[in-house]
């Protein structure tokens, strides 16, 4: 049975794609689409929702993407090509625009980098969808206190926006944004002095001693795919060999970080109060402490799972067309009963879940007359121990807006 590929993390020092074990069954919701806007030209490239400018090649220029801090060219890009521009970022001393599934043009005389006009901006709300329905939307209150719980997805679509109003409303209320984890506040080199510490065997063996032999050689093989050396890697444990692997898996273009739902409420947040309902620190020292039985089947997975780059597609779908069950069949409904998948439920999920319905409930009960918008993986939002759930076990009436 073919699986959705989920991971644990993707790329190095970047953002929590939540998941594993599940299949790629979606249900009829994704069957009609919201709607189909009308297209608004801009110059050879289409202006879409979530765009902040584009670049133009002046002169032959290299892609680039980031990994451990470090660029890396790719292709050259045509002069006269015009790319839409996502995200800006400093980093490995370089100004970057970000043009989409995680690649990157320098900032130099070689491109020109332009923002909408108001007038095209106007022409891009007017031919917006009427309404675009996606997401799971929830909200509890008490003592004047209200929580907004929000189900995301880490990669997301253009198609996701504008986000529909009745999420909007409820983010604008909000003098709070809390998260998972700041995924735009991460520190490269205390991720870096983490794996060092958590992430590499220290006692003179290697990973070569801690799994068979045919696993091994069939990791060398995978790595060799992506241009790897195993031999140059071999001190690391299977838990960040099996970030490492699903870094180098190339990710369909359409498939974006930077628009997922997490990356873009934080990029809009203004002036509202950022909190960590987790932290990275948190979700690595998770997966650094699965036992040695999970780690090694996080790599086993890895290699049985054929990958296209759209793996993620029905959970893209799931939450575009707020498709409750499809949610709970990709992320609960699989017939597997091994200690290792019980293992990863209950630190990946319940365990989480129950620290987070706590920390709601302390926003609910502080008293402050404030109002705080929670953002967390979709998949913390169902089952039967699932924030919700929890919260209502509690005591508090959740009332579903979305």
């Amino acid at each position: 049975m073919k699986k959705l590929f989920k991971s644990l993390a993707t790329l190095f020092a970047v953002v929590l794609l939540v998941s594993s074990f599940a299949n790629t069954s979606v249900s009829a919701a994704e069957q009609t689409r919201n709607c189909v806007p009308k297209k608004i030209m801009w110059g050879k490239t289409e202006l879409k929702s979530g765009q902040l400018g584009k670049v133009t090649i002046l002169k032959e220029t290299k892609l680039y993407s980031l990994k451990d801090n470090k660029l890396a060219a790719g292709k050259t890009l045509p002069a006269k090509g015009e790319y839409r521009v996502y995200s800006f970022k400093k980093a490995a001393g370089a100004e970057l625009y970000g043009v989409g599934g995680g690649s990157y043009v320098k900032k130099d005389s070689l491109i020109k980098y332009e923002t909408p006009s108001k007038r095209k901006l106007a022409e891009l709300k007017a031919a917006a969808c009427v309404e675009n329905e996606g997401g799971f939307l929830w909200k509890a209150e008490k003592n004047g206190n209200t929580v907004y719980m929000l189900g995301s997805i880490h990669v997301g679509i253009e198609e996701y926006y504008p986000l529909n109003s009745k999420i909007m409303n409820a983010f604008n209320k909000s003098q709070n944004l809390v998260v998972e984890a700041n995924i735009l506040n991460v520190d490269p080199y205390e991720i870096q002095q983490f794996i060092m510490e958590k992430g590499v065997y220290t006692d003179g063996t290697t990973i070569e001693d801690h799994i068979s032999k045919e696993l091994y050689t069939k990791l060398g093989a995978a790595l060799d795919e992506y241009g790897m050396d195993i031999n140059k890697l071999k001190q690391f444990k299977p838990w960040y060999m099996n970030m490492l692997l699903e870094g180098l898996v190339p990710m369909d273009p359409k498939y974006n970080p930077e628009l997922g739902i997490d990356y873009q409420l934080l990029s809009n947040a203004g002036k509202k109060k950022i909190i960590e309902l987790e932290g990275m620190d948190f979700q690595l020292n998770m997966m650094a402490n699965f036992s040695d039985k999970m780690q090694i089947r996080l790599i086993e997975d890895f290699l049985k799972t054929e990958r296209s780059g759209n793996e993620i597609e029905p959970l893209i779908k799931a939450w575009q067309y707020s498709d409750d069950a499809a949610i709970e069949k990709l992320v609960f409904d699989i017939p597997d009963n091994s200690p290792e998948y019980k293992e990863y439920m209950t630190e990946m999920f319940d365990k989480r879940n129950m620290g987070m319905a706590n920390k709601i409930e302390q926003y609910l009960k502080a008293g402050n007359k404030q109002t705080y918008f929670v953002v967390v993986g979709a998949g913390h939002y169902f089952g039967d121990m699932s924030v919700i759930k929890l919260l209502e076990r509690k005591g508090y009436k959740i009332e579903k807006i979305q």
